[in-house]
């Protein structure tokens, strides 16, 4: 098999009818009377901002903007590969299987912000640079699966599968991949399995040269009084946050500015792959005809993980002031600060920091049942699947060797970022009838907490929002086959309209943590399509 493809995507995203930050300053520094700006260059206008309806048209006009920033990304793939069967088996086996081949991949992307989004001039966006970047890669593989035994007492099959995967990166240089699988069924009910891999994964254009950009995200400052807890600093944190540039006699006594913090994102051409080693247990059950039932143990540590510096601007903080405390390392030289003593900027690009370590069990189970009875004539189907993650450890070591070891199980917050609960389900349930298909889908994440309380010892009932509740979404869909070339598709996402749990100072967005939570409430879509004959 060869082939050959070419992918080109180029969105245009605009933002219409924003605000100029520079032309707002400029439009409300009026003249003693209010009827004229002080600067009047660019056809300022007087913006007079007290009071309902008192802003005129001339002076929206001033201040509006529109903004855009353009995406494009490309890729080319050149692939061939060669399957088959080899002229011998072990034993009364089915023979060997083999697969072997060769990829050439070039990945191309970038991202051009106008000059309003770039120099940060657009009210609630933060400044962000370009992104240009390409890099390719050249790649060998092979896969074997082995049959040892079959029909055999105790072994109805006994097969050993493996693979390997050797690239060159045209940024990283040469790196290679390897998984090896067991899979043993001793009858028709049971299949066990047991895997290991060590794997790479390179550096992406984004991570590599993505344009430097500001963010403020929620942090304690270790010199103030908060970050002293109460507590009366050390010497050795005093004389490093005095070296930093806060005043004497003020070290865990003033009040920091604010709860966020600015720090500076961005790519770094320098980076190195990421490394990990999996190791897998598990088993499929197949008690009942239509039954299949999937538990498997997981265990997965990540060397060299590529993230922002220290894994995050707190931990930046942290592992400056609390553990290293040497003026001269680099998690020191990436803060700065104001004359008043409080974090200026925290510079933390993406490194190649410590490890990641987790482990939990996947459960999944299928079900599928057929009735006799139904809509238009025909009987009926119902199906059931659940996807569910129990998350036994998630715990990050932003420099190996330090002592800091965050533990992110069932956490959210300013030290393990986005939540990670300790059980998700996925639950769906789908009923066929005729050309009618109904399919429910059930989302279930539990509570998680502050991670201050785990990894800090902070007291639960200090904080204001120390927990996440547990959430429930469920959304509908209903699917009718019209004919054999038109099928008409409608649904509603959040039908119950569940709200997130606002968070405040440890948000990540929009007051909470939209990766994780439908920030949107209920909402419908139809679609339809159309198939040529």
């Amino acid at each position: 098999n060869v082939y050959a493809s070419r992918s080109y995507l180029e969105n245009s995203n605009f933002l219409n009818n924003d605000v100029s930050d520079s032309r707002f300053r400029q439009a409300v520094l009026v003249t003693d009377d209010g009827s004229a700006c002080q600067a009047a260059s660019g056809g300022c206008a007087p913006l007079n901002i007290f009071g309902e309806g008192n802003i005129s048209a001339a002076a929206i006009g001033f201040v509006n903007i529109g903004a855009t920033n353009v995406t494009k990304i490309e890729q080319s793939v050149y692939n061939g590969s060669i399957t088959g069967d080899l002229p011998f088996a072990i034993g009364d086996t089915a023979p060997i299987s083999v697969a072997f081949g060769f990829e050439r991949r070039q990945d191309e992307s970038s991202f051009r912000p106008d000059s309003f989004l770039s120099s940060g001039d657009v009210l609630g966006f933060n400044a962000g640079k370009t992104t240009v970047g390409k890099y390719d890669v050249d790649e060998w593989f092979g896969e074997i699966n082995i049959p040892l035994l079959e029909d055999a007492p105790f072994a109805q099959s006994l097969t050993l599968w493996a693979a390997v995967r050797a690239s060159d990166y045209s940024n990283v240089g040469n790196v290679s991949s390897s998984a090896y699988a067991l899979n043993w069924a001793p009858n028709d009910m049971f299949t066990f399995r047991v895997g290991v891999q060590d794997a790479t994964r390179a550096p992406n254009v984004s991570e590599l040269f993505l344009g430097q950009a500001n963010g403020f995200p929620g942090a304690v400052d270790p010199c103030s009084v908060d970050g002293a807890a109460g507590s009366a600093p050390n010497a050795a944190l005093t004389a490093l946050c005095v070296a930093h540039g806060v005043a004497p006699g003020q070290v865990g006594v003033f009040t920091q500015a604010n709860s966020q913090i600015e720090g500076l994102f961005g790519g770094n051409p320098d980076l190195q792959e990421e490394t990990s080693d999996t190791f897998t247990l598990g088993v499929i059950m197949q008690p009942i005809d239509d039954l299949d039932i999937a538990i498997d143990f997981f265990e997965i540590e990540v060397e060299d993980v590529i993230d922002v510096l220290g894994g995050g601007l707190n931990n930046t903080l942290d592992i400056c002031y609390n553990q290293l405390r040497n003026a001269s390392d680099a998690f020191c030289q990436a803060i700065s600060r104001r004359p008043d003593g409080n974090v200026d900027v925290v510079n933390i690009l993406n490194e190649n920091i410590g490890k990641r370590e987790l482990s939990g069990i996947d459960l999944n189970v299928n079900y599928v049942q057929d009735f006799d009875f139904g809509f238009f004539g025909s009987g009926s189907t119902l199906s059931f699947s659940m996807r569910s993650t129990f998350l036994k450890k998630f715990e990050e070591t932003p420099v190996v060797g330090l002592t800091s070891v965050n533990k992110c199980e069932g956490t959210f917050g300013q030290t393990c970022g986005r939540p990670r609960p300790e059980s998700l389900y996925n639950t769906r349930f789908t009923w066929n009838t005729g050309p009618l298909g109904v399919s429910v889908l059930w989302r279930h994440m539990i509570e998680v907490d502050d991670d201050r309380i785990e990894n800090e010892g902070v007291v639960a009932n200090t904080l204001s929002v120390p927990r996440l509740d547990a959430i429930d979404y469920v959304d509908l869909s209903l699917t009718y086959q019209y004919s054999d070339e038109l099928r008409i598709n409608f649904g509603i996402k959040n039908m119950f309209d569940e709200q997130p749990t606002f968070l405040g100072s440890v948000q990540q967005q929009a007051n909470t943590y939209p990766e994780t939570y439908d920030l949107f409430g209920t909402r419908y879509w139809v679609s339809a399509s159309y198939h040529f004959r």
